[in-house]
Formats: C-alpha cells, structure tokens, sequence
C-alpha cells in the first residue's frame, strides 16, 4: 500500500473526530480522500476497521485494538522528531493534562504562567476526580490523588499528601476521636456511607463508626460543606489553608489525621513522555513543595 503512514494517521484522526466528514475538515483533505485512505488501509491489513452507516461511524473491535495500538508508536515517532529541534521549540504543540478538582485549582495559575511564556504550547486542560481512560481520551499527563497508583499505567509518585481533620468554628468542641461518633460527619461519596472513620495518630490507628450526613464527588463540594458547619470531616490540608488562616475553618483533633493519600503523575506510555509533560510535570513538584500538609 502506498504511504500506509499517512492512512495511519487518518485513521487515528477519523477514531478521535468521530466522522469521516470531520477528520477530513481537520486535515485539509477531501472526505473521499479519507473514505479511500481508510478502505486501502482495511485491504491491506485484511480487517474491517470501522463500522460505518449514512449518519453514524464506529470503531469495530479490531479497529479499536489497531487504533490503542498504533497510537502510541505515531506519538513516539512524532517526539523523535520534536526531540531533534531545537530546544525552543520543543514545548511547542498540543498537552491534554488532567488535574485533581481541588489542587489543579492551586496548579492552575502556574500553568496559565507557562503558557503565557511558551505561546507556541496549547494547553488543554480538565479539572476531573473521576479515572479516566487516557488512552481513549488522548490525556499525555493525569495527576490523580490516591492510596495507589493505577497497576496498568506509567505512574511516578510526586508527593504524600496530609488529610486532617476540620470543622467550622461553631461546630461542637472535640475532645477525642470518640466524640465523633456522636457528631455529623462529611466525607467524600466514593466512600461508603457506613464505613467506619479511619484515623491515624502517633500511637496507632482507631476506627470510629460516624454518622455520615453528607457527602461530596468533589473537593469543592466537601470544602463548602464542612465551611457551612453541618459536619466535621477529612480534607487536603492544601485546600483548607486559606480557610484556616481566615478563620473560617479550624483544625480538629489535631493529633490525628485520615491516613495520607499521594499525588501521582500518570502517563499511557512511560516509554514516550514527551518533553511538553516532562515540563508539566516539574511545575507541578515545583509548586507542590511550596504547599502545607505536604511532603
């Protein structure tokens, strides 16, 4: 087949615009040029990559095994060659980044920086606590709070982050963790709302059964609760700083703490981290050791 690495790479941009009409728009190319590209590319690995009607178009099974496979090797081919310009230019060109809701908020202005002094890169950033599929959605680089790091992705771990407990300044003195168990309590709602309360301290560690009256998919969310008064709860001691130095927010128990969680920076391919999330990834540690709570 002749130039199979440019029918490649219409592949993998019909599979990321979702139509053929639109892969064509993006390339500059007639819509027929990409109906021929993708036929000669099928006849030649002998496999129907995608099922296509008069209004829709989807990836068939083999289609999307060729699709997560090639991927990755057209981004290593595309930063062999961007390794070999100069240095200048090599932050140059698109960066999906992920962010944790909460501490990508902190992130935010410091990468709103970078671009600023490097117009030639073209952020795109989401601020999400779900787990994404980075390979499906195109992320180069996802920062992801949790106990572990994810067993099927390049992960390096950039810090260990601290979660004490707060509450509002009104909110019933607390003397012990057993008063907890007669207090409403905020927690985020991927916990189970009758899991019992882990606290860490320096003799060991307590659980305390709570009553759960709230909780949060977000950091935000939880923040705005426990600030309301309705309950005690857990929180990033990053994102309660400002509130405890406003004196909106007050540190309880201060002897314990939920058991710490850590930062990763996660990758598709550990093989191929281009030079754009390197640099993404070092403001972040940068920022991150400017930060409370964490180590």
């Amino acid at each position: 087949m002749h130039n199979k690495l440019t029918a490649i790479h219409t592949f993998l941009r019909v599979a990321e615009a979702g139509s053929f009409s639109a892969a064509a728009r993006q390339l500059g190319i007639k819509q027929s040029a990409v109906s021929q590209q993708i036929a000669a590319l099928e006849h030649e690995l002998g496999s129907v990559l995608l099922h296509r009607t008069t209004r829709t178009m989807s990836l068939t099974e083999q289609g999307e095994y060729y699709r997560q496979a090639m991927q990755p090797l057209v981004n290593a081919m595309g930063e062999v060659e961007q390794q070999l310009r100069p240095a200048a230019q090599q932050l140059q060109g698109s960066l999906n980044v992920q962010l944790p809701s909460g501490l990508g908020r902190i992130f935010l202005p410091h990468l709103l920086g970078l671009q600023k002094q490097t117009p030639g890169l073209q952020l795109s950033l989401a601020l999400d606590d779900r787990v994404s599929d980075l390979v499906r959605e195109g992320v180069d680089v996802a920062f992801r709070i949790s106990n572990d790091p994810p067993d099927a992705l390049a992960a390096r771990r950039l810090a260990r982050i601290e979660i004490p407990l707060y509450a509002a300044p009104d909110f019933p003195v607390i003397h012990s963790p057993g008063d907890l168990q007669h207090l409403p309590h905020v927690r985020y709602r991927g916990i189970a709302h009758t899991a019992p309360l882990r606290l860490i301290g320096e003799t060991g560690s307590v659980d305390i059964a709570v009553e759960t009256v709230f909780r949060a998919n977000s950091s935000e969310g939880l923040l705005q609760a426990l600030l309301s008064g309705i309950g005690a709860g857990g929180m990033q001691a990053p994102l309660a700083e400002d509130a405890v130095r406003c004196g909106t927010l007050c540190r309880v128990l201060p002897g314990w703490r939920l058991p710490d969680r850590y930062l990763y920076a996660i990758y598709p391919d550990g093989r191929f981290i281009s030079q754009r999330a390197r640099r993404v990834t070092q403001l972040v540690e940068s920022v991150l050791r400017t930060l409370p709570g964490v180590h």
